[in-house]
């Protein structure tokens, strides 16, 4: 997820939403002095909620390393 916060502003939401205890619409109005949007907000908070974490998840899909020339000709033994 691309989110336009910086890491000390995402620290900063964090810390209202997990121990002062902001509700959505209170840090909004708090988030609007630094220029946030509302949708991206709503994402980071939902991160924060699943993950307690706002580090960006890591990607699905194909692990990178799986194709290796090892594996690659351990497939092709295989199929022949």
């Amino acid at each position: 997820m691309l989110c336009p916060f910086s890491s000390g502003n995402k620290a900063l939401i964090k810390n209202l939403y997990q121990f002062q205890k902001y509700s959505f619409r209170r840090m909004l109005a708090e988030c609007l002095k630094i220029n946030c949007n509302r949708e991206k907000l709503g994402m980071l908070l939902s991160q924060i909620c699943e993950t307690c974490s706002t580090k960006q998840s890591h990607e699905t899909g194909r692990l990178k390393h799986a194709r290796t020339e090892e594996n690659m000709t351990t497939v092709d033994e295989m199929l022949n």
